[in-house]
């Protein structure tokens, strides 16, 4: 039958009543068809529980589920129960007696809604049911939370008896119009959106008892004057306002509410991808038009307009204004006027994965859904082959590659919702509605989810496949380059299935994915599922070949490492990214000696350190893999196929400054080399250990030098401004030029438990633990050999003649005194006291290439007289080329550059000679040495101190030296 437009635009001159009966029928028409559609879609039970839903807020029964006492709101407006639901009631409560006072009291529940899919093509069988009880109380009324317990407790048998999720959410319509919205939770989205709300509950709900919405007797053509229109109609008595219910109108939605919004679905498309793509690209229709206030009709008004546009025009027609289909026409008209054809298709996949009917399989029921009728329309307008419709039907068993291809749609698709809400919060940065910290956690999920960087792991399969997982697996090793010249790299790559079908080519051998690193690959398997306990694993190619147990060994590590399925705790997100676990894998597919492990030898040594291993100091590290993650979720897997430790080290520390406020991830180092992975993972343990409780313990200064023996090399691990620097040295002498650099600040120098094991540095490193100077000799035959520890720390080794011991120390120690108290006299914030009682002087003794020798304190005689020794003053000054000249005073007898020139150190050797009363030929040394003028050019970072002088003075005593020798 025909039916005529509704129009009540202009109220003014009046409105013919039957036209608003007319209008309500209308409504209540297009409400029972999605009624029928949504109890169809249910069991019997659930059916019986939807049609008693009602009746159990209309009254309090201690026999009816939800009871909580007899003065829990209740009473529903103007409802009146029907004798199939009060037989409902019976079948619950035997005792039941719906009794005509029960109806008499003041009803405080002014409707019941369901919101959501329930009556709409996406309706499936296990949708829950969002209702929305409403009331006009007070958010102080006492029985307030009576209510809200009575909604509890029905949700709690709904789930139990009758296997339904039912969620029940109080609205009082004043409260709502003012905005009252959570925060953000997991479950919730937060102040981001209260028009788009609205929106779909126009759109959707499902009205159940109570009162109607006051917004269906409002014309949208009126929806900018709503309030206006309101007043005369309720004013003039064509509505009586107790009838209805009014939760606002909604001209159009504000920009910012977009954003929003769209943050939340970006955040809720980690899990369910497909459903967010579609409210995303609604959102972004609905952003991509303002609103004309001249038109009668916006270009991108809400769908819960159009929708009431088309009832108001006719009867209306349920598969035609299906909510679901109406989103998806909008978008596919929106995409089809910009020419957007593969996200158009990519929509068409969403909505089709959101229905969930398999057109492709023969339905179980003889008679077709109305869903699966309305879907084979839709989908035969999209003209899609039945090949691409199996496809699709398949997706629940896609394996990787499917997976991975259709992956990388979506978060391209995400990527532009993204960037299309940027634009829009740098357009409306003052009118955003979601809070700061609301879009900042929501932005770290994001960036955790989809952000790619090198090393890290992605999680290909966001709800798009329910199983990727292989029966077989072969990870196969590949060497590639580009001409003769070049490096060749060694790769690896995934294929799917296991070693004979990939030789005999029984399947497709694309590989999945490809690698530097085998254990990365292996890590992207796990995490994302495709190797599962039963799949089979073949590795080919690796330069010693897997074991069955090595491989066992490995994947069982991963697997024990990283428990499955990864979740983190929403309130993560709330905190900045901190690693929290790190995994080691050291030598993946080699095997150390590698040529007596083939012949099935083994070195025999006492020499066990495994990064110095048997005479040889072998290195036993050959590569590593580093793999963490964090407190967001994100995984990152490092590979290092050559100067493994060097970079294992560097990349550690890299990730942690000392002295910032953090705790350090729990480490794990594995190795599963077949003679002496469990020594390598003991010994690099250790060496973490130790290098852990230098520069974070708290107990040494944050400058520490701590020294390390790898090979035949030596390392020396340092913080430089808070970043970690190895310098590594092939000579022992090339080591000690650089322990005696100066330094801004006390650096001791810290040995690792295997460093220096047959030199003497190690003892003196050993004793001179606390700030101040240490003076050590060794005797040898008829030469000492001298280290002098500074006030920094820094190292100054010489050798000089031995007659005895106050004619070795006398001069020395003096001279430290001197130059010590020159800097304090300078002000370089040296310590207070300098007297040569704070220089500590040890002599070592026994063997140390044997390990057997130690270092005994020594002290000086006080009687200085005794000692005959011409005093030997130096001062040096910079020259216009920035060069160091000198003059000497020879007990007080002065000797200039100037004067002499390059005479200067045979002048003062001849004088030296002419005050020996024998002519003796013993070496001279410099008893006072003035660098005030110098530091510019010496230390300009630094600062001067003791090494700095001591080296002057080594390096001067040389030359005069020299100079005597050849008189």
């Amino acid at each position: 039958m025909f039916s005529r437009p509704i129009n009540i635009h202009d109220i003014d001159e009046g409105v013919d009543r039957k036209q608003l009966t007319q209008l309500k029928q209308r409504f209540l028409n297009l409400n029972q068809q999605r009624y029928t559609r949504t109890c169809a879609a249910l069991s019997e039970r659930q059916q019986q529980f939807l049609q008693l839903l009602p009746l159990l807020f209309h009254v309090n029964h201690p026999m009816l589920p939800g009871y909580v006492s007899h003065n829990t709101p209740a009473g529903v407006y103007q409802f009146s129960p029907a004798a199939e639901q009060l037989r409902y009631a019976k079948i619950i409560a035997r005792s039941f007696n719906y009794q005509r006072d029960l109806t008499e009291k003041n009803c405080q529940i002014d409707a019941l809604f369901i919101m959501g899919s329930v009556g709409t093509i996406a309706q499936s069988d296990s949708s829950d049911l969002d209702v929305w009880i409403c009331h006009s109380l007070a958010g102080d009324f006492p029985s307030l939370p009576e209510l809200e317990r009575k909604c509890t407790l029905i949700s709690n048998w709904a789930a139990q008896q009758i296997h339904l999720e039912v969620h029940f959410f109080l609205m009082n319509a004043e409260e709502f119009s003012q905005q009252r919205h959570q925060g953000l939770s997991s479950e919730a989205s937060g102040s981001a959106q209260h028009y788009l709300l609205l929106d779909e509950f126009y759109r959707t709900g499902l009205w159940l008892a109570g009162k109607v919405p006051l917004w269906w007797f409002i014309p949208a053509s009126r929806e900018r004057d709503y309030s206006e229109f309101r007043e005369k109609l309720l004013g003039r008595r064509f509505l009586k306002a107790q009838d209805v219910i009014d939760f606002g109108g909604l001209p159009d939605i504000p920009p910012n509410e977009f954003i929003g919004a769209g943050v939340w679905q970006l955040y809720k498309a980690i899990e369910s991808p497909y459903k967010s793509v579609l409210k995303l690209m609604l959102l972004e229709v609905y952003a991509s038009h303002t609103a004309d206030q001249d038109i009668a009709i916006p270009a991108a008004e809400p769908l819960a307009l159009e929708l009431k546009r088309a009832i108001y025009a006719a009867e209306p027609d349920a598969d035609y204004l299906d909510p679901y289909v109406m989103v998806y026409q909008r978008i596919a008209q929106y995409l089809q006027q910009h020419q957007q054809l593969q996200r158009l298709e990519l929509i068409r996949r969403c909505f089709y994965f959101k229905v969930n009917k398999a057109l492709s399989r023969t339905s179980n029921n003889r008679k077709k859904s109305w869903q699966r009728v309305l879907l084979e329309k839709l989908v035969a307008d999209w003209s899609w082959s039945k090949a691409q419709i199996h496809l699709l039907d398949d997706r629940a068993y896609w394996k990787a590659p499917q997976v991975m291809q259709e992956r990388a749609l979506l978060v391209n698709e995400l990527n532009h919702s993204y960037r299309l809400l940027n634009e829009l919060s740098n357009q409306h940065r003052d009118e955003i509605a979601i809070r700061n910290d609301e879009l900042m956690i929501l932005g770290r999920k994001l960036h955790a989810a989809f952000e790619r960087k090198a090393g890290k792991v992605e999680l290909i399969n966001p709800g798009i496949s329910r199983d990727i997982s292989e029966d077989a697996l072969c990870f196969m090793r590949e060497e590639k380059s580009a001409d003769e010249k070049s490096t060749v790299e060694k790769n690896w790559q995934l294929i799917r299935g296991s070693q004979q079908e990939v030789v005999q080519r029984y399947i497709d051998i694309t590989p999945i994915k490809r690698s530097r690193s085998l254990v990365e690959l292996l890590l992207w398997c796990h995490a994302n599922q495709i190797l599962e306990s039963h799949t089979k694993i073949d590795i080919l190619g690796s330069e010693m070949g897997f074991s069955h147990s090595q491989k066992q060994q490995l994947i069982q590590a991963l697997q024990h490492w990283l428990p499955l399925p990864i979740h983190i705790e929403h309130e993560q997100f709330t905190r900045p990214a901190s690693i929290e676990k790190i995994l080691l894998i050291i030598n993946t597919g080699v095997e150390p000696q590698a040529e007596l492990h083939k012949k099935g030898m083994q070195m025999l040594t006492n020499q066990r350190d495994a990064l110095g291993y048997s005479g040889l100091r072998e290195n036993l590290m050959i590569n590593a893999d580093v793999i963490h993650m964090n407190s967001w979720g994100e995984l990152v897997c490092r590979h290092y196929a050559t100067d493994a430790l060097v970079n294992c080290l560097l990349y550690y520390f890299r990730l942690f400054s000392p002295g910032k406020p953090f705790s350090l991830p729990e480490l794990s180092i594995r190795c599963f080399s077949s003679s002496q992975g469990n020594n390598i993972s003991q010994r690099l343990t250790e060496l973490w250990r130790d290098l852990i409780s230098c520069f974070y313990s708290g107990t040494r200064p944050r400058a520490s030098r701590y020294l390390l023996e790898v090979g035949d090399e030596y390392l020396l691990f340092q913080f430089v401004q808070q970043l970690p620097q190895i310098q590594r040295f092939n000579s022992y002498e090339k080591l000690l030029e650089r322990l005696g650099q100066a330094q801004s600040d006390y650096s001791p120098i810290v040995m690792d438990r295997y460093a220096l094991r047959d030199k003497a540095l190690r003892l003196i490193c050993e004793t001179a633990t606390k700030p101040g100077v240490y003076l050590f000799y060794q005797l040898g035959a008829d030469t000492a050999r001298i280290t002098v520890i500074d006030e920094r720390g820094s190292v100054f080794v010489s050798s000089a003649p031995f007659h005895n011991q106050q004619t070795l120390l006398r001069p020395l120690v003096g001279f430290i005194s001197t130059a010590l108290r020159r800097q304090l006299l300078g002000n370089q914030n040296q310590p207070q006291d300098h007297d040569t009682k704070n220089i500590l002087i040890y002599e070592i003794i026994g063997n140390t290439k044997l390990q057997q020798a130690i270092a005994e304190p020594r002290q000086l005689q006080k009687d200085w007289a005794k000692l005959n020794f011409i005093n030997i003053k130096v001062i040096a000054e910079v020259d216009s080329d920035q060069q160091l000249t000198y003059t000497f005073f020879c007990d007080e007898q002065e000797f200039s550059s100037f004067s002499y020139g390059d005479n200067l150190f045979g002048a003062v050797a001849n004088y030296i000679m002419q005050r020996r009363q024998q002519g003796e030929r013993y070496p001279a040394y410099i008893t006072d040495l003035d660098l005030s003028l110098c530091q510019d050019t010496l230390a300009q970072q630094t600062g001067l101190q003791l090494g700095h002088y001591l080296r002057l003075k080594a390096e001067l005593e040389a030359k005069l030296n020299s100079a005597l020798a050849a008189l």
